[in-house]
């Protein structure tokens, strides 16, 4: 994924007390965030495969702060879009879907844009009792989501579950927020650049298409001895007779000629 993110480990005298929510203990710390300084390489060919990417590179880039290994998962939720979430492993990507379809639950606090932390399995704040249970049959034991700032109206989170309690102290709590947005510039980006792929093959198919409707217009012109204008007429009666676009219409007709489909070049 082109990312070496090295971290110092988490001490002792760092873990947090009891409780469901981290917030509190970052009071009157000074720590400074790990500074990340270089986007993910998020590249793939689907929105999906690029949360997978990311929920990989959270998990890997923090577990060695948080002491322990860590499963990741990201979850965006967009208005009249089926929600998207990708995890590093089936346990923790079903914790999270099972929160978001509830709206009842860390994820679900972090995607409404709050830091959500769960440090104990059986924390004494009565919140989200519904997620202790959950979590503890997922097989883990503590859970911190951070809320993503991706698309405008779209929300998103990253959520990071462990198997040991008091996982999330202060310290990972900063770096995980730090870390979330290289996570948001870094998915944008890659989604820009999908973008710009799709628009170029698009365009690539557009020309290819011309190119056929214009070669096959020739043939009809040397067929016809008629103008391109004329030509270009026979060959939209025949898209709207057979009821198929007239570029379909030209390849078919191109590769009925004695040399097959003439080879189209385009320079870059």
């Amino acid at each position: 994924m082109g990312i070496e993110v090295r971290l110092k480990r988490a001490h002792h005298h760092d873990r947090a007390g009891d409780g469901s929510s981290g917030a509190s203990s970052l009071r009157g710390q000074s720590a400074a965030p790990p500074a990340f300084g270089i986007l993910l390489d998020l590249r793939a060919c689907s929105e999906e495969a690029s949360l997978q990417l990311l929920s990989m590179a959270a998990a890997s880039a923090l577990s060695e702060l948080a002491g322990c290994p860590l499963d990741g998962t990201v979850s965006l939720v967009r208005p009249g879009q089926a929600a998207l979430t990708s995890g590093t492993s089936s346990g923790a990507t079903c914790l999270a879907q099972l929160d978001e379809n509830s709206g009842d639950g860390p994820v679900s606090h972090a995607l409404a844009g709050h830091l959500a932390v769960i440090v104990k399995r059986y924390p004494a704040d009565p919140r989200w009792p519904s997620s202790y249970h959950r979590l503890g049959e997922a097989g883990y034991r503590s859970l911190l989501s951070v809320p993503l700032h991706l698309y405008a109206g779209s929300r998103s989170a990253m959520t990071l579950v462990a198997q040991q309690d008091n996982v999330f102290t202060p310290s990972v709590i900063i770096a995980a927020t730090a870390f979330s947005r290289l996570a948001a510039a870094s998915y944008l980006s890659a989604a820009e650049l999908r973008a710009v792929q799709a628009a170029a093959e698009n365009l690539q198919a557009a020309l290819q298409g011309r190119t056929s409707i214009d070669v096959a217009c020739g043939v009809i012109m040397g067929q016809n001895r008629c103008s391109y204008k004329d030509a270009f007429h026979i060959l939209a009666e025949a898209s709207s007779h057979r009821n198929v676009k007239a570029r379909v219409v030209a390849e078919t007709m191109l590769q009925q000629l004695p040399g097959g489909t003439p080879f189209t070049h385009f320079k870059e």
